[in-house]
């Protein structure tokens, strides 16, 4: 699991730092904002699947022998269930990735999970591509 680190970020009319490395914006031909899905809804489904097949298994079970048995196929589906759920609210996260094209090539310069902040720091590099930033 990676940990957050937070890096000084600085726009100004000359240069884009990102913590120990810095881009001269009139090298800068071209800002791009990408959007990455880190994980995918397989796992959602596969478990969801699974607590389905369990939970039909306790109902049925529990018809056949009166509902002795079909608790521990109950606590099985509960368990996939919240498996499912946790599996399904990860494919929710997004990550957005800033990359700066210069004529010779491409880099991703910085990656977080907050379109605001990356939007405001390719409107800055924006801005400061075209002598729009003070500084």
């Amino acid at each position: 699991m990676a940990v957050a680190q937070t890096i000084n970020i600085t726009v100004d009319k000359d240069f884009a730092r990102f913590g120990s490395k810095s881009y001269a914006i009139n090298k800068i031909n071209t800002v791009e904002v990408r959007v990455r899905q880190p994980h995918g809804i397989g796992g959602a489904v596969i478990c969801g699947i699974i607590a389905l097949v369990l939970f039909l298994g306790a109902i049925g079970n529990g018809l056949n022998t009166g509902g002795g048995s079909a608790g521990t196929s109950i606590v099985g589906a509960v368990i996939f269930a919240a498996l499912a759920y946790w599996s399904w609210t990860r494919t929710k996260i997004r990550e957005y990735q800033l990359f700066l094209m210069t004529s010779s090539s491409s880099t991703q310069a910085y990656t977080s999970n907050d379109e605001y902040e990356v939007m405001n720091l390719r409107d800055s590099i924006e801005s400061a591509m075209v002598g729009k930033l003070d500084s």
